[in-house]
This record gives C-alpha cells, sequence and structure tokens, in this order.
C-alpha cells in the first residue's frame, strides 16, 4: 500500500501551504504534490471597475512585492491612455523598482534560505528557523534584517507606505522627490553596499558546503525568460522579452512583451485550477520556462554597473558557463 507523508504546514513561504508526498511498497517516491492557494480572484475583482484605480487594487495581490503589480497595471493603463511617461517619473520608478528587489531579495536570502544555507540543510527542524539563525549567526541575522529595512524605507520615503502604495498612477507618479528623502535615501547606501559585500564574500566561501544540494536542488534542463534592455543588459521596469535554452543559447530575442500571448501559451491540468505557461513554438511541456533571479542572471549580457558585472561574470564561470541550473 505503501506510505502517505504530509507535512503541514509548510513554513517559510510566503503564504499557506502543505506538502504531500505518496511513497510505493518499496519506499520509493510514487507523487508528489504541493498545496497551496490557488484561485485568487483578481481578475473578477478588476471587471467593471475604472482602468485608474487598478495599481492600487493590483497591489493588494502581494504584501511582498506590490510594487511589480502596481507598476504592470499602471503601465497596462498607460498602454490604453497612449501616454508618454515623464523621464523623471521613469527614473523615480526604477527606483521604486530597485528598492523592491532589495528588500524583497534580502526577505528571500536571510530569512527564507538563511537558516538551511547557515544552519546546514540537516538542521533540527525546530531549530532551523529565523529564530535558530538569530541565535546562532546574529549578524548575519541583523545584516538580513537591516537591508530588508533599507529598501523598505526608501519605498516609503518615495511612495508613501511601505505596504500596497498607490504612488504610481498611469501616466506617472503622484508626487515628486524631496531634497530631503534624496539625503536619506543617500546616506543609507554606504551601509547597504557592505552588507550586501560582506553577505556576498560569505555565500560564495560557503558553497563548498553545499555540492551536493547544488548538484540536484532544482537542477534540471529549462527554457529561462525574462526581459533585457536593447544591447541585451538586464533589465527590470522596460525592455523586451529573450528566451534561452538549457546551455546558453538565444531561442528568441527582443520579442515585444505587450505580444505576449503570440509566444506564451498556458497549458491544464485535470488536478490543478493554475495554469501552465510554456513558449508556443516549443509546445508544452518542452516549452516550460523559468523566470525570477536566476533566468535574468542567465539571459543578460550583463548588469550594467562596474561592480556588478564583476560579480556577474564570475557568476557565468559556474556550473558550464553558460547558465545555471541550480543556486
Amino acid at each position: 500500500m505503501g506510505q502517505r507523508i504530509v507535512i503541514k504546514p509548510v513554513t517559510r513561504v510566503e503564504g499557506h501551504a502543505e506538502v504531500t508526498i505518496q511513497l510505493d511498497d518499496d519506499g520509493h517516491v510514487a507523487d508528489a504534490r504541493l498545496h497551496v492557494t490557488q484561485l485568487r480572484g483578481f481578475e473578477k475583482l478588476c471587471e467593471g471597475r475604472p482602468f485608474t484605480t487598478m495599481p492600487s487594487l493590483m497591489a493588494r495581490i502581494c504584501g511582498i512585492c506590490p510594487v511589480s503589480h502596481l507598476l504592470a497595471s499602471a503601465k497596462a493603463g498607460e498602454q490604453i491612455m497612449g501616454v508618454q511617461v515623464p523621464e523623471p517619473a521613469i527614473k523615480l520608478r526604477r527606483l521604486l523598482n530597485l528598492a523592491q528587489i532589495l528588500q524583497s531579495h534580502a526577505l528571500s536570502f536571510f530569512h527564507l534560505s538563511g537558516p538551511d544555507l547557515l544552519l546546514g540543510m540537516d538542521a533540527d527542524p525546530q531549530e532551523r528557523s529565523l529564530f535558530g539563525l538569530l541565535a546562532a549567526h546574529p549578524q548575519r541575522a541583523r545584516d538580513g534584517i537591516r537591508l530588508r529595512q533599507i529598501g523598505q524605507r526608501i519605498i516609503e520615503l518615495l511612495a508613501g507606505k511601505r505596504i500596497h502604495p498607490n504612488w504610481v498612477v498611469p501616466g506617472g507618479v503622484t508626487t515628486p522627490l524631496t531634497v530631503a528623502a534624496r539625503d536619506v535615501m543617500l546616506a543609507m547606501m554606504p551601509e547597504a553596499k557592505e552588507i550586501v559585500l560582506r553577505t556576498l564574500r560569505w555565500f560564495k566561501a560557503s558553497l563548498e558546503n553545499f555540492h551536493d544540494e547544488i548538484r540536484t536542488f532544482a537542477n534540471f534542463p529549462s527554457l529561462f525568460l525574462g526581459l533585457v534592455a536593447a544591447d541585451g543588459r538586464w533589465e527590470c521596469y522596460d525592455g523586451r522579452v529573450r528566451v534561452v535554452d538549457a546551455e546558453g543559447r538565444i531561442v528568441a530575442d527582443q520579442l515585444d512583451p505587450t505580444r505576449y500571448q503570440d509566444y506564451i501559451g498556458e497549458a491544464v491540468e485535470p488536478w490543478t485550477y493554475l495554469k501552465f505557461p510554456y513558449y508556443k513554438p516549443m509546445g508544452y511541456p518542452e516549452g516550460m520556462y523559468r523566470v525570477g533571479a536566476l533566468a535574468r542572471l542567465n539571459i543578460s549580457n550583463g548588469l550594467g554597473t562596474p561592480l556588478a558585472d564583476r560579480e556577474w561574470a564570475e557568476f557565468r564561470t559556474l556550473g558550464r558557463g553558460a547558465v545555471l541550473s541550480s543556486f
């Protein structure tokens, strides 16, 4: 009959989840399922509402990355109106987006991944948590808290509040950057940079401890998809779509993101309400692709600053030198 293992709740996730694992008679995994809230209903909430209200409504999709949904919905409104956003507003939006990336990645790396990386994958689950991290590695924990605080503070200085801001609207932003806010941001930058560099030095040195995990964790062939600038550099606000394969070869480049339905399809499975996006020319499941931080590093030609480009070049020497599938 085998055995059914239930892990409930799954901790260190942004939401609520559980895992069920079905073992066969020989003790091998026959099936595994991750259970999460599938239907949020935001598309239905949009129906019949003025498009100008979409940014503040869509920001509520997530309390960790509200800026992404804020920007995406505002830019959709701008396409409807056919307006050009003033360059100063674009720069402020970019700053807001970078602040979110800073705080969101700090949360992911230090709070969600940190207990595994610092305490060990096989550590006691009761101790392998943020609280265990605070006890065993207080400086690393403080660095994570402080780095996220800096990102959140920049969002607050720009947009008025840290979570679910409504500062971005179709056509621009609602208020300019003040001199006082600018000076506060500039004063925090040296500390943020030092935390990042200190953490990067530690993380690169610690990779020797995770050979097995790097070899096996999320290490599978797939496409990678994201935005790049016209010269192929990393882009997170505008840009066009690039797709690369598991060997680092460019499959498609400079695709118009507004025409995503021409090249992105959505497959369905009988056991879930979730949809499975794929690159249409390759079909499903062969056209399955990954997005996110790893994908953006894999698809880009560089990051755009000397310090970041040096680290990116070192990253590209890992694995097979083309793309990295694991961490």
